[in-house]
């Protein structure tokens, strides 16, 4: 079956991606593949991801409650919200999560009584824009940016519209600013975070909020007329008037507010509707995708590899932003600290040093030299090589298979990181203990 998929299939690499100019890749991605699992058929997990290659955050329905790893099962039928999201793993769970959810007649804000029933026929899953319509006729859109979405909230005409912002799980803080229409706050979800550590986030409405308030997703109690809160689960809702059609703009950012801010005026200001997002992204998907033509086969192997290879082109994350120099800098999750430079996370090198890196080094060749550089900056920050970031060291499974990363790179003639670093860092893991488990360096 292999060698039958190879010959019929003729696999052409376009560095500069010029082909992604021409053709419209795009069109063969489901992000729905690999999203039907559960724990009886698979330990992997996927869902419906709606984002830019590598973004630093990306957007997805949630079928799953709150906490869950499975996020997005396939055989649900019913949506309790719209998350920004990170990791697929049904074991790391998630991290710097909040989620928003339309809901007409009544303001529900309980995640268990406010989820909607669906049709996988009434839903389109692309990595440039995801649309689905609920049961009730409420429309949801999204398309992405790097560091955040464009989405839109069409509600059934003489129906009172209300849109809820939940908080996740552990401390989230909410500022409700309803002369501007626009909400702030923070979530702190997550494992292995330094104590303090916030996710920003910024949300903009194009229409004015009619009623508001706040709430806590605990014991769901709500306090009508409240412009503020933070705690535990601590979320926010907002009126709009009925039947109304909301575009929503928001950004995060790791570092501050004031950086989600510029991160939303940046990415998205000169959008003036989802429709520029959705082809704004769908450019940059045309490019990244484009970098490897398919040619030969039939429509339904194109799909196949291309969606594929869109799964291949999300991990490692981003984890950097652009300062108001459009200069690089990050803040770190392994010292807690704000650092100049480039920064990566989200990924178990245990899998992904022999296949997803090697491609890498071949179509990605200069977000892989960032990469290199990276992985050394973390080994300075955290005394060790990353094995496991999640996006702070997890310091799981045995050996450390970052240093494969580094000798590949080199071999192929990327050179953007000092090699007697490397060798150090490498001389380093071979010769001790790791100090997460038992006998974690130099297993490999």
């Amino acid at each position: 079956m292999k060698i039958k998929l190879i010959a019929s299939v003729l696999f052409c690499l376009s560095a500069k991606g010029l082909l992604a100019q021409q053709k419209d890749w795009v069109q063969y991605v489901n992000t729905l593949q690999g999203t039907n699992s559960k724990h009886e058929l698979t330990r992997g997990n996927t869902y419906p991801t709606t984002s830019l290659p590598f973004g630093m955050h990306t957007w997805t329905p949630q079928t799953g409650r709150n906490g869950d790893g499975w996020k997005y099962q396939y055989f649900k039928d019913k949506i309790r919200g719209f998350q920004q999201a990170h990791q697929c793993s049904s074991w790391t769970r998630d991290y710097a999560v909040f989620s928003l959810m339309p809901v007409v007649d009544e303001l529900v804000v309980d995640e268990n009584k406010r989820e909607t029933k669906f049709s996988h026929n009434n839903e389109i899953a692309k990595p440039n824009y995801y649309k689905v319509k609920f049961e009730n006729d409420i429309t949801t859109e999204i398309s992405p940016s790097e560091r955040g979405a464009h989405l839109r909230f069409s509600y059934p005409k003489g129906k009172r519209s209300f849109l809820v912002l939940d908080g996740y799980n552990r401390l989230s803080g909410v500022q409700i600013f309803p002369k501007e229409n626009k909400i702030t706050g923070w979530v702190n979800n997550g494992e292995g975070f330094k104590r303090g550590w916030k996710s920003y986030f910024v949300i903009q409405f194009d229409q004015p909020i009619k009623s508001y308030g706040t709430w806590e997703n605990k014991n769901n109690t709500v306090s009508a007329d409240s412009t503020a809160a933070e705690g535990l689960g601590k979320g926010a809702f907002v009126q709009f008037e009925a039947g109304a059609k909301v575009q929503i703009k928001t950004a995060s950012s790791y570092i501050s507010l004031k950086q989600a801010e510029l991160n939303l005026k940046r990415e998205l200001g000169n959008d003036k509707n989802l429709e520029d997002t959705k082809a704004n992204a769908a450019a940059v998907w045309n490019k990244s995708l484009g970098k490897i033509e398919v040619e030969g086969g039939s429509k339904t192997d194109m799909e196949t590899f291309y969606s594929c290879f869109f799964r291949a082109s999300l991990f490692s994350r981003k984890f950097y932003e652009l300062n108001e120099a459009g200069k690089p800098y990050y803040f770190s999750p392994y010292d807690g600290k704000v650092h100049d430079g480039y920064m990566f996370t989200d990924t178990g090198f245990w899998d992904t040093f022999r296949a997803q890196f090697p491609l890498n080094t071949l179509v990605q060749s200069e977000m892989h030299g960032r990469y290199m550089q990276a992985l050394l900056d973390a080994y300075q920050q955290c005394g060790w090589l990353p094995s496991w970031s999640f996006p702070s060291e997890a310091g799981s499974m045995i050996g450390n298979h970052a240093i494969s990363l580094l000798t590949d790179a080199w071999s192929k003639g990327i050179r953007t990181f000092d090699p007697k670093k490397a060798l150090d860092a490498y001389y380093h893991e071979a010769m001790n203990k790791g100090p997460w488990g038992r006998q974690m360096a130099g297993m490999a």
